[in-house]
């Protein structure tokens, strides 16, 4: 029975892939809403100084 059951010892290779994918396509979504606001937010604030 011990050889029918396969142990789990953590992710693979593919699941960290998958993971780093996801965050990149993350920020990259965050990075083209968010930026030019950032970038304007910046540019106001270093106006005022």
């Amino acid at each position: 029975m011990n050889k029918l059951v396969k142990k789990v010892r953590g992710a693979s290779m593919v699941e960290y892939a998958l993971l780093l994918v996801a965050v990149l396509l993350l920020a990259a979504v965050g990075y083209k809403n968010l930026g030019p606001k950032v970038g304007k937010a910046a540019e106001n604030a270093g106006a005022q100084l």
